[in-house]
């Protein structure tokens, strides 16, 4: 992941499919509804399948860009997202993962966000 410049909803869908495909035993990807023009508005679950289901943890919900300019929040969730992901066999992180769920929804407005960039 860069961060560079912030993401189009396309780029960031794109991401999200990426880094769900490739790390199928930590992160999920669903969408948990459409924005009014018809953008789904997805959220990552990250934690350790193979640990037990993330319904049977402490879970953390963090979500992003709920107002349309406020780009950076969904910045920030991608970010914990790949540092998730990356650090996933190092001690701390290993051990979360194992015993808590999180679902972050890095974009909760898509149509706010478009107009915006």
């Amino acid at each position: 992941l860069t961060f560079d410049r912030y993401l189009k909803y396309e780029e960031l869908t794109t991401t999200l499919q990426d880094l769900a495909a490739a790390h199928p035993d930590l992160m999920r990807l669903e969408s948990i509804g459409q924005s009014h023009e018809g953008r789904e508005i997805w959220c990552a679950t990250i934690t350790r399948f193979s640990s037990g289901q993330c319904r049977d943890k402490p879970a953390l919900w963090i979500d992003g860009n709920i107002h349309s300019s406020e780009l950076s929040a969904s910045a920030a969730c991608l970010h914990l997202i790949g540092r998730l992901l990356r650090e996933a066999g190092e001690s701390q992180v290993s051990h979360i993962l194992d015993t808590r769920a999180f679902y972050v929804v890095p974009r909760v407005n898509p149509d706010g966000a478009e107009l915006s960039l």
